[in-house]
């Protein structure tokens, strides 16, 4: 039953893959050949290529309810290597190390391919290795996809976005960083890339500390990092697209070798309530528990975009008011378990449903 369930979600989702694509070959019209329509998602070079930005979403929102297992028969069929199979054959070699001597040398062999927290030795946690959060789970194993006309690549610190697509430009940046189809964006001079708040005064044991520990549980924590991720794409001759998504990061940890390390767990949330910029309050009192267990998850919360015939530069970051009730499976999934964490307007949790009709949830 379950191999049937996942072909099914394979073939739905290689139905948006080929999307607009016509099944026959072009034939000739007053001796002109027919176009060939490209579908709204293909591989080109290696990377994933999509439509516009709405396209971006949709299969975002399509592996979001997938598991690894459907999400690696998704890649297999259309022939792409991701971002999320190089990070996850790491992971599954993490996860068996047995001691921070071994931790040392995978980390020493691994400085390029991961993030690792170099500021705190007791902290042995891995990431992947890209300046974006919602955009993981579209990127190729080299932090690459394509939008519109546009080339986009993460690295460990900067989004590169080559507008006009010149494949040339992005393998010989030095020469072209004056192109004005070229465009880099550094990370915000932070401790996170991207980063709003890290809500260290919510701790539930009532010390400031973003790693949040609750009385009676040992050895697990959780932190939640309110992030904004920017970009900004050429789609066609006269649509540039500028604007950002809002998410909550949840990252869970344990003890292992005597060390906090990465696990993968389930995640919570509840009684969400924000208010981003001038915008209207949302508020959403359901409970959403993460799909499936990973060592760190995405709970989108906003999107906002605006669209114009030249290159507008990237969004400058609004002020965000925010609010939930928040846990992991260390902590338990009773009304009792979750916590509040808010930013520092003072939102108070929510208490109505009144949530954006697309995108709310899980990535």
């Amino acid at each position: 039953m379950r191999k049937i369930l996942v072909l099914a979600i394979v073939a739905v989702a290689l139905t948006i893959f080929n999307g607009c694509q016509k099944s026959d070959e072009p034939v000739l019209i007053d001796a002109q050949p027919q176009a060939v329509v490209k579908p709204d998602v293909y591989v080109e070079n290696g990377y994933l290529a999509f439509k516009n930005m709405n396209s971006v979403d949709s299969v975002i929102q399509l592996l979001s309810t997938m598991n690894r297992t459907e999400k690696e028969a998704w890649e297999q069929q259309i022939g792409f290597k991701s971002a999320r199979a190089a990070f996850d054959a790491l992971f599954d070699e993490y996860d068996k190390l047995e001691s921070y001597e071994e931790f040392l040398v995978f980390k020493e062999r691994n400085r390029t391919k991961l993030k690792f927290n170099e500021m705190d030795e007791d902290d042995c946690s891995i990431d992947y290795p890209f300046a974006t959060g919602y955009f993981l789970p579209v990127l190729n194993s080299d932090g690459i996809y394509k939008v519109g006309k546009s080339i986009v690549k993460y690295t460990m610190d900067d989004q590169i976005v080559i507008a006009d697509g010149d494949i040339n430009k992005l393998k010989n940046l030095n020469a072209f960083m004056h192109d004005e189809m070229v465009i880099v964006m550094p990370k915000l001079k932070s401790t996170i890339t991207n980063g709003i708040h890290s809500f260290p005064e919510d701790n539930p044991n009532g010390t400031t500390n973003p790693w949040h520990r609750k009385l009676n549980i040992g050895g697990r924590k959780l932190k939640n990092e309110l992030y904004i991720d920017r970009y900004l794409t050429w789609e066609s001759g006269s649509v540039w697209k500028s604007g950002y998504y809002i998410y909550l990061n949840q990252h869970g940890q344990k003890i292992r070798w005597g060390k906090w390390r990465n696990y993968r767990t389930k995640y919570g949330i509840t009684d969400i309530k924000i208010k981003v910029g001038s915008g209207s309050i949302f508020e959403d009192i359901r409970v959403h528990i993460s799909p499936e267990r990973k060592p760190s998850v995405n709970f989108y919360l906003n999107h906002y975009e605006i669209i114009k015939p030249y290159n507008p530069g990237y969004l400058s970051i609004p002020s965000v008011s925010f609010a939930a009730n928040v846990t992991f499976r260390g902590f338990g999934f009773n009304s009792s378990d979750y916590y509040t964490i808010e930013n520092p307007e003072s939102y108070t949790p929510a208490g109505t449903n009144n949530y954006p009709t697309n995108n709310w949830g899980w990535q």
